[in-house]
This record gives C-alpha cells, structure tokens and sequence, in this order.
C-alpha cells in the first residue's frame, strides 16, 4: 500500500468551464468519468495537481455558487424578457418618425 492521496476530491459542484474542466474540482471531464478506473499514482498525480493549485472549492461555497447561478439565469430569462418588450415600444416609434 502507498501513502499516496487517492481521495476523490469531488465536491458535488459538478458545471465544467471552456477549458473543459469542473469548476468544483477543477479535473477535466475525462479524469471525472474515469475516476474509479485511474491507477494510484494517476489520482495521486491528480490531487497534487489540485492542492498546489489551492484545492478544491468547498462544499458550503459550492451550494451557494449553486443558488446564486439559479438566481442569474431566473434575471437572464426577466432580462431577455424585458428587452423583447422594450423592443415592442420602439418599434412603433422608429416607424413614426421616418
């Protein structure tokens, strides 16, 4: 047995960015598919790779990252809303004046 840290260091905050990797976690979509299958030394390589990058984010701050993405999307979906309705108004004014 080696002393190597073979943890999954999965924090249930599973969204990837545009470099592919999870923004919870920070592995790549392949090293989270293929977690349980990866030799000691591959997720030992991994964790290091993640502690020196300053670990992980926490559980509590993942869940409230979680809330405050509903809450965007829920004012993205008023705003697109809220547009198409001012766009309504000025329709009718641009047509007037020409």
């Amino acid at each position: 047995m080696g002393t190597h840290d073979t943890r999954n260091p999965c924090t249930k905050l599973c969204r990837y960015d545009a470099a592919d990797r999870c923004i919870g976690c920070f592995r790549t979509r392949a090293e989270v598919r293929h977690w349980k299958r990866l030799p000691d030394e591959t997720k030992a390589a991994i964790n290091a790779r993640i502690a020196a990058r300053g670990g992980t984010v926490s559980k509590k701050d993942g869940k409230r990252a979680k809330k405050l993405d509903k809450k965007i999307r829920k004012l993205e979906a008023k705003l697109a809303t809220l547009r198409v309705r001012r766009s309504e108004l000025e329709g009718p004014v641009v047509k007037a004046a020409e």
